[in-house]
């Protein structure tokens, strides 16, 4: 997506925030319509703070256990956006990231995200590579990018490739 595609996306849903404010606004009156808008940012503070919590709690709990916290990195990140969406003035960021902050609709969304299978992360050296991954058909299920195999120690092994596109 090129910056000019950026610019104009941006610049659109600015109008169309300030189409809906004008909008509502001229409903219920100006004074209720910036008490709402920042009483959905109050809130939406609480709730990030309260859902960002439980899940540092939650990563915590799958690192100490040995697994990694693939699930809850996905709903971090979301909670990151959502929080951001909340503090920015407008209605449809409010619903958006009020979605994003709700436990229910959060975990729905990431599971959909994870279930798609197209981004994986790996850490290494204090970098995190994202890679669309690809298998073929033809081959056998032990030997797909991902698949988990035993190996000597009781453990499992996941394979997979990965490719670098910060540089």
């Amino acid at each position: 997506m090129g910056f000019g595609r950026i610019f104009f996306f941006i610049f659109g849903f600015a109008l169309l925030e300030v189409l809906v404010l004008a909008k509502v606004a001229g409903l219920i009156g100006w004074p209720i319509t910036i008490v709402l808008v920042v009483t959905t940012a109050l809130l939406g503070s609480f709730l990030f703070r309260r859902q960002g919590l439980d899940t540092w709690m939650r990563i915590n709990q799958r690192l100490q256990q040995g697994e990694m916290p693939g699930r809850e990195m996905v709903e971090g990140m979301m909670l990151l956006l959502g929080g951001a969406l909340l503090i920015t003035p407008g209605f449809i960021t409010d619903a958006v990231g009020f979605s994003l902050l709700l436990p229910g609709s959060r975990r729905w969304l990431a599971n959909k995200v994870i279930e798609r299978g197209t981004l994986q992360a790996m850490a290494g050296n204090g970098n995190v590579f994202v890679y669309r991954q690809q298998w073929s058909a033809g081959h056998a299920e032990s030997d797909r990018p991902g698949a988990a195999r035993p190996n000597r120690d009781g453990g499992v092994t996941i394979d997979g490739n990965a490719t670098r596109t910060d540089r």
